[in-house]
């Protein structure tokens, strides 16, 4: 499918510009379409280990804390044809994304977010904010302005408290489409 006009940012135009503008602004390792990652047991061994939801996006970086891992699920603008009519474009449905972010601190994120085109109204953010406080407290959501100017955090993820930081620890390597340059403390593993 041809890239859309910047009126309808795409999932792929909304994920390459967090991607390469506001995840780079930290000093951390970040990753695109992760689908999976390798693990070690023992020093000749190693096992693959397969997410059940891939991250749209995944950063991982230091704090006081130690090694955090931040999942994001990016969705966006589409061309839908109707048989008959006109293909258009039509905007991400209601909550969607929500149960791919669930699947992510799942699979060990600490904290994970939507990233969603802006709302015309500002009724569909407030119910959208009410439904997530309500059945998906730690779900954070970012929306991107339509013409990928900028994103903010419209509300805030919290922290999953049952990721465990020996899996994190083993995260050497996996299936992806894209990662930033490796920190010297990734380099390193002093995590």
């Amino acid at each position: 499918m041809a890239e859309v006009h910047s009126q309808y940012p795409s999932e792929k135009q909304i994920q390459d510009k967090f991607f390469h503008d506001f995840l780079a602004r930290r000093s951390s390792v970040r990753v695109k379409n992760w689908t999976g990652w390798s693990y070690r047991k023992g020093r000749t061994h190693s096992e693959v280990s397969l997410f059940y939801r891939e991250f749209d996006l995944a950063q991982f970086h230091i704090d006081g804390t130690g090694l955090v891992l931040s999942g994001y699920e990016v969705k966006g603008w589409r061309k839908v044809s109707i048989k008959g009519k006109e293909a258009k474009m039509v905007e991400p449905a209601f909550g969607d994304g929500l149960d791919q972010a669930l699947a992510l601190l799942e699979q060990g994120a600490d904290f994970a977010s939507v990233i969603y085109p802006e709302p015309k109204k500002q009724e569909d953010k407030e119910v959208l904010k009410r439904l997530c406080d309500h059945f998906a407290p730690n779900i954070g959501i970012i929306y991107v302005q339509n013409d990928l100017t900028s994103f903010y955090d419209f509300r805030p993820p919290q922290h999953n408290l049952y990721t465990n930081i020996d899996r994190k620890k083993k995260m050497t390597g996996g299936t992806f489409s894209d990662i930033s340059e490796l920190r010297p403390w990734a380099k390193q593993q002093k995590y």
